[in-house]
């Protein structure tokens, strides 16, 4: 019998199932990225260029240093995935609270990083003397929020392994709610800058961190909480560590290559990097719903591999590739449509920053579905046990490709069209890869499978 608040995954039809798991996480994803864009929007509008610039800047230090840690959230979802699609109901409750007790200790970690060694971090990516101030105060007050943010990333991951996308919507809209009246409240009622959006961000990540701990406490299935037995299982982290520090290194090795950029978009001055940061908010928004395929075929694909159902992981691919091209060329008809008026949101009359952003909205959001479909080949690929593999072809791909263009064909031409155009072809070179290495893998299992059954 299918447990409360989750979907059956090894048996039925992929097409509405894949559906129903998804668009949950669009709108989670979409009220999440809203509640941060808000931040950028209330910043540009009411605190100024330099205010927005110190916002948009911390982020490619943020996200290098919380890959590590959301990396093992990736490797506790395909590890509980796979005990669940195998019915080893204790095994998946250790997982659980393994993985949440790592997700405080993550936390912890990060917000000493960041408050200790802020300024030093910030000055790794060359920002201007005149946003420093902003950037420093936005990103230590933000890293400790980052504690209750992993906690909630860890919570939602256990609830997304068995099919649970619903109830992460719920406590995203009343903290995304929080967050934009605070956001108001601060910036506009108290006159704060980058720290008002800051504290705002950091309240809703503590209502999102106490409402799925109360989620899991309350549940009656093998993900149930209960917070006297957090511990670190000494048989199950190692298989958490397996397959997510792979995903935290190639997540990390990412904003490596994103902080090389930002360096370089740094170079061009604030109007550059308040564009820059108003279009990578646009972007976010596309790719965090192509994420929720993403998400969709690593917890399918994970179910189905422990159930020794391999003609569905193939299936299960089909129909995420089928419904993210679908997304793509909706997303891209609204990018190209209406490119300046999504600009202007974020930077109303700055004529230079529209620009810079506008142009990185045609060479890089346009092509975001490229990204998606990486993605979906990668989540397949650790689903089904081959995140070492999957993270050594990101890397190489991804991360090989961006710095190969920054040093050559960027150093010959240093233009910020000409830096914005490393995107999408890495993900093209990667996406090919993944897509390589997904046929030899299934190949591999389908000729296993069949050889099973003649000896049988």
């Amino acid at each position: 019998m299918k447990a409360k608040n989750s979907i059956d995954m090894i048996h039925g039809s992929l097409w509405g199932k894949i559906f129903k798991f998804a668009v949950p996480l669009i709108l989670t994803g979409m009220l999440q990225r809203f509640y941060n864009a808000a931040d950028v929007i209330v910043v540009g509008r009411y605190a100024g260029r330099e205010a927005l610039a110190g916002v948009g800047t911390t982020g490619s230090v943020t996200a290098f240093l919380l890959e590590i840690t959301m990396g093992l959230s990736v490797g506790a979802s395909v590890v509980l995935g796979r005990a669940l699609g195998r019915g080893d109901k204790e095994s998946a409750s250790k997982i659980v609270h393994t993985s949440m007790l790592v997700s405080f200790i993550g936390g912890l970690l990060m917000a000493f990083v960041c408050v200790g060694f802020a300024e030093p971090l910030l000055n790794m990516i060359n920002v201007p003397d005149n946003v420093m101030g902003q950037a420093k105060i936005y990103l230590q007050i933000y890293s400790v929020g980052s504690v209750f943010s992993l906690i909630y990333n860890f919570g939602a991951s256990i609830l997304r392994a068995k099919g649970d996308t619903k109830r992460a919507l719920y406590i995203v809209t009343v903290s995304g709610i929080v967050n934009v009246v605070l956001n108001l409240v601060f910036v506009v009622g108290f006159g704060m800058k980058a720290e008002g959006v800051a504290i705002a961000t950091l309240i809703a990540n503590l209502i999102n961190a106490v409402s799925v701990v109360y989620i899991l406490c309350r549940e009656e299935d093998a993900v149930k909480l209960d917070l006297r037995k957090l511990c670190i299982d000494k048989k199950q982290f190692p298989l958490i560590v397996r397959d997510g520090i792979p995903s935290g290194i190639q997540g990390s090795v990412f904003s490596l290559s994103n902080i090389i950029i930002q360096s370089n978009i740094n170079s061009f001055g604030d109007a550059a990097i308040a564009g820059n940061t108003a279009s990578a908010n646009i972007g976010a928004f596309l790719l965090v719903m192509l994420n929720a395929f993403y998400q969709a075929s690593l917890a399918f694909v994970s179910q189905n591999y422990g159930a020794k159902k391999y003609d569905r992981i193939k299936k299960t691919v089909y129909v995420c590739v089928a419904y993210s091209v679908l997304l793509w060329a909706v997303q891209a008809a609204v990018v190209f449509v209406f490119n300046r008026q999504l600009i202007s949101i974020y930077a109303p009359g700055d004529a230079e920053a529209i620009a810079y952003g506008m142009l990185k909205n045609i060479r890089v959001c346009l092509l975001y579905g490229l990204c998606g479909l990486m993605n979906t080949m990668s989540g397949a690929l650790r689903g089904m046990g081959a995140s070492i593999s999957s993270m050594i072809v990101s890397v190489a791909g991804v991360c090989g490709i961006r710095i190969l263009w920054i040093v050559t064909a960027f150093r010959a031409n240093p233009t910020f069209e000409m830096l914005c155009l490393c995107y999408p072809l890495s993900w093209v070179g990667t996406l090919a890869m993944h897509t390589l290495m997904f046929c030899v893998m299934y190949c591999k299992y389908r000729r296993q499978e069949r050889l099973t059954l003649k000896t049988v």
